[in-house]
C-alpha cells in the first residue's frame, strides 16, 4: 500500500497510508492529514488514489503546493516524490504493483546465465556529507534517511532526498531567491541529482558529497 511520510525540519512525524480513494491535507482538523501551521490552508491539497496510481491535487491553496521544488495543480506521483506544503514536507512511497513484480521476475528468468555472471547487480551505496569550512570542518553526516534538511531557517534551507540509489538536492527557501549551489552553480528551483565528489554550498557552508559502499 502506498503511503505519505510527514516530516518537519528533517524530523519524521508520522506515516499515513493511502488506504482510501481521497486523502485530504490541510490545517482544518477534519482533514485526513492535519498540519497545524499558518502557512497551510484549511483545505490545502488532496491525494486521489485509483488502484495503484496516486495523484496530488492542489485545492486552490493560498501558498501553493510543490513537488520536488516545482509548483503543481495536479501531479501523478512517483515513489520518492518530495511534496512541500507550507513548512512541512511529505514523501510519497508508492506501492509495488504485482504486474511489475511479475515482469521483473520474467526478465530475470529470461537473462542467460552467462549474462548474469558477467553483469552482477551494482553494490548498494550510501551518501555522505563532509563539512569543508567553518568550525565544523571535517564533520561527517550519513544520508540514511529518505529526506535530510540542511541550512538555516529564515536564511537558506535545502533538502537532500534519497531515491533508491540516487540522491537529489532541492531548494526549500532562501533570502532574495538565492538557491543552493553545486560545484559553484546555483541549482534554481529544479531538484538536481548529486554525483560523487560534488561540492554543495548552502547557508555559507561548503559540503562535500560522497558515495560509499553501504
Amino acid at each position: 500500500m502506498a503511503k505519505l511520510v510527514l516530516s518537519f525540519q528533517g524530523r519524521v512525524i508520522e506515516d499515513f497510508p493511502l488506504d482510501k480513494e481521497r486523502v485530504t491535507i490541510g490545517r482544518a482538523a477534519n482533514n485526513d492529514i492535519c498540519i497545524e501551521n499558518l502557512a497551510v490552508s484549511g483545505r490545502h491539497a488532496a491525494v486521489e488514489t485509483f488502484q495503484n496510481d496516486s495523484f496530488l491535487v492542489d485545492l486552490g491553496s493560498t501558498n501553493g503546493t510543490l513537488v520536488n521544488g516545482n509548483p503543481v495543480t495536479r501531479h501523478a506521483l512517483r515513489s520518492g516524490d518530495y511534496i512541500t506544503i507550507g513548512k512541512h514536507s511529505l514523501t510519497y512511497h508508492g506501492a509495488v504493483r504485482a504486474a511489475e513484480a511479475e515482469e521483473d521476475v520474467e526478465k530475470t528468468i529470461a537473462i542467460r546465465p552467462s549474462m548474469q555472471r558477467s553483469e552482477p547487480a551494482p553494490a548498494p551505496k550510501m551518501g555522505y556529507l563532509q563539512v569543508q569550512n567553518g568550525g565544523s570542518a571535517g564533520r561527517e553526516m550519513v544520508l540514511s534517511k529518505p529526506m535530510t534538511k540542511l541550512g538555516k531557517a529564515g536564511f537558506q534551507v535545502a533538502a537532500i532526498s534519497r531515491r533508491q540509489q540516487d540522491y537529489y538536492l532541492e531548494h526549500i527557501e532562501g533570502q532574495d531567491g538565492r538557491t543552493p549551489k553545486i560545484n559553484g552553480e546555483a541549482i534554481g528551483m529544479q531538484a538536481r541529482k548529486l554525483n560523487h565528489g560534488d561540492t554543495i554550498e548552502i547557508a555559507n557552508t561548503r559540503l562535500g558529497f560522497e558515495l560509499r559502499p553501504a
